[in-house]
């Protein structure tokens, strides 16, 4: 994914641009609205590069890497971000299979599984 896109989807969520030079910024999840520090780095000719954001992730909403607009991006924590896939894989087998959220069982009751050494 282009630095470029990074950007504008940062700008657009943070409503201030980023200076020339090294600039650090603060971000929240858009799912669980956990905190994440960043910094981006905009050159002379203002073009963003060596950007990073600890612990997030990008995330294309339409599931096309190549679909770069601001509107079909997401920045989602580590464990949101799996989550999202997981959810994905869900509903793919739900409607491979002909089934709908409302056939799925009833598992908030389940004690999570536990493995026993042999």
């Amino acid at each position: 994914m282009d630095n470029e896109v990074k950007r504008a989807y940062l700008e657009k969520n943070m409503l201030a641009p980023f200076s020339k030079g090294k600039n650090r910024f603060m971000v929240f999840c858009d799912f669980c609205k956990k905190k994440f520090h960043g910094s981006i780095k905009i050159s002379k000719n203002n073009r963003a590069y060596s950007m990073s954001v600890n612990g997030a992730n990008f995330h294309h909403l339409d599931g096309n890497p190549e679909n770069d607009v601001v509107e079909n991006m997401r920045l989602y924590c580590r464990k949101c971000h799996k989550n999202v896939h997981y959810w994905g894989i869900i509903q793919r087998w739900l409607e491979k299979t002909g089934n709908t959220v409302d056939d799925l069982p009833d598992s908030k009751k389940l004690k999570p599984m536990t493995y026993r050494k042999y």
